[in-house]
């Protein structure tokens, strides 16, 4: 019979996944290793094979980024009990546990859910957690309280058991107004709370957008929706779910993301299958508006709100930033940092996408003594959102991806940046360090930014890293150059050098950056 090459093929991992998504972790612990399928369906149950192929990663889906105090003593006990005895932030506001043994995971998932906890859905090809603005619940600058939105949507969405095969991942954002500070235009769905003036009444909705994503190929997001009311946003999310579970590539998952489907339908067609997909079932698509909708504070919104420190939040508490370099703390430190919060604060911890904690409701008489007793566990509450609060994905300590040493990079660069020299441009920009193009610190976004790659250094092939510079959501950064990672430390002082220079006529990096042409920057980091 003569081949058909004209149907259409599946990857392999739609195959498996055909097998079915249920696993025996007990089965699997008493034969002491995952086959290559069981490792794939793993992840739906949040559970990642590391670098070193003996251990595993968990993810505890913590949604919208927040916990309660006793939520976090589980975590910590479990990373004590059954991990390394540290826990991780991942810049979606989760929280991980790295150097599982494989014979420990049956007695990790019942201690999971007798403690409420959750890995579920941590990875996977399904809606993963559902981050928010760390400050969704009472910044000034809220439209909505998003936090409770995130919070229902993400339960929804995963108990909908039509979305557990998607074609990959899809990544939703909240933000509470059109700052963007939940980092809405570089994920695959990003809401936004808006107020405006639609037909002579006031009221308070969401703007919604879809397609954006970083790495190999990177899309900002572009606006489906320019209002939508509240009591529809779940609805949509779901609509928006089914136009990626339906039209999604499960031939080549380099090109299976919504970010795909957006680029290759166009935004007016996705638009009309999502309106479809309410429609044939049922939902009131009444109060959404295709066309843009202002919002009527606009104005009044800083460029960069998060570079307030010790923010003061409507309910005139403060919220207190902890800083935790390369995103990993001690389980012990995590511990004293929820009695913190049990004594200062609302009783909950707060993640955020810089892989930072927070202690939200802090009264302001309190601060000095709250920030003195983080300090002693050798944590800084200063520097939030600038130039030494630097992300970093977890590059080859854990990562199998990943093709550089970030955490190393990280200490050179903090260092760096730490001197007294840059005190008057702490805040004037962001650095991400990421070890590989899948962009689990955001690189693209930042003011200055590093993915992991092999570089040529003379006759040899080196680790190093592809430099971006003057990134944001809307305008992603442009390449400078592929650098070893010492030279890396040389090229970010000449440009951190060069913004000092001309900082008072300039705001921020990426607007001294965008001023100039790459050229530019290029001349200046190759002089001696």
């Amino acid at each position: 019979m003569q081949f058909n090459n004209e149907l259409p093929r599946r990857s392999e991992e739609e195959y498996i996944k055909d097998q079915g998504l249920t696993i025996d972790y007990d089965a699997i612990a008493r034969r002491g290793f995952m086959t290559k399928e069981e490792l794939l369906i793993s992840k739906w149950y949040g559970v990642y094979q590391q670098r070193q192929i003996d251990d595993f990663m968990a993810r505890i889906v913590i949604p919208g980024g927040k916990l309660t105090t006793r939520d976090a003593r589980a975590v910590a006990d479990a990373s004590k009990k059954f991990s390394a005895g540290t826990v991780s932030i991942t810049t979606r506001q989760a929280l991980q546990l790295h150097k599982m043994q494989l014979s420990l995971l049956p007695d990790f998932f019942k201690f999971v859910n007798d403690n409420n906890l959750s890995t579920f859905h941590g990875c996977g090809d399904v809606v993963r957690t559902i981050p928010a603005c760390p400050l969704a619940e009472t910044c000034k600058h809220a439209r909505l309280n998003v936090l409770p939105y995130a919070v229902k949507a993400l339960k929804v969405l995963t108990d909908m058991r039509d979305l557990d095969n998607l074609p990959r991942k899809l990544k939703i954002n909240f933000s509470g107004c059109n700052a963007s500070c939940g980092q809405t235009y570089m994920n695959c769905v990003g809401v936004n709370a808006i107020e405006s003036n639609i037909n002579g009444h006031i009221v308070k909705g969401f703007k919604v957008v879809i397609g954006g994503g970083m790495g190999w190929k990177a899309f900002v997001g572009q606006e489906l929706f320019g209002f939508v009311k509240e009591d529809s946003i779940t609805d949509v999310l779901r609509a928006i779910a089914l136009l990626f579970r339906d039209h999604g590539n499960r031939s080549n998952r380099a090109k299976s993301r919504l970010k795909f489907i957006l680029d290759n339908l166009g935004i007016e067609k996705c638009r009309e299958l999502v309106l479809k997909y309410l429609s044939d079932e049922h939902k009131n698509t009444d109060g959404i508006l295709i066309q843009t909708v202002e919002d009527i504070h606009q104005d009044s919104l800083p460029a960069r709100p998060l570079t307030e420190q010790d923010p003061v939040g409507t309910n005139n508490k403060v919220s207190v930033r902890i800083l935790i370099p390369k995103g990993e703390l001690p389980a012990e430190s995590l511990i004293s940092i929820a009695d913190l919060a049990d004594r200062y604060g609302n009783t909950n911890i707060y993640t955020d996408n810089r892989q930072n904690l927070m202690i939200h409701g802090v009264d302001p008489s309190d601060v000095a003594n709250v920030k003195k007793e983080i300090t002693l566990l050798e944590y800084k509450t200063d520097g939030y959102f600038g130039l030494d609060d630097i992300v970093c994905c977890c590059g080859t300590t854990y990562c199998p991806k990943a093709v550089a040493e970030t955490r190393k990079l990280f200490d050179k660069i903090h260092k760096l940046v730490s001197q007294p020299k840059y005190a008057s441009i702490r805040y004037t920009g962001t650095i991400s360090i990421t070890g590989c193009p899948n962009s689990c610190s955001p690189y693209r976004i930042a003011d200055i930014g590093f993915r992991g790659a092999k570089v040529r250094d003379g006759d040899s092939t080196v680790e190093g890293y592809e430099v971006l510079i003057g990134g944001d959501q809307r305008l992603h950064g442009v390449k400078l150059g592929d650098y070893s990672t010492d030279t890396c430390i040389t090229v970010t002082e000449k440009i951190l050098d060069a913004y000092l220079a001309e900082s008072a006529t300039f705001r921020f990096i990426n607007d001294f950056v965008r001023s100039n042409d790459i050229d530019f920057f290029r001349n200046l980091v190759a002089q001696n």
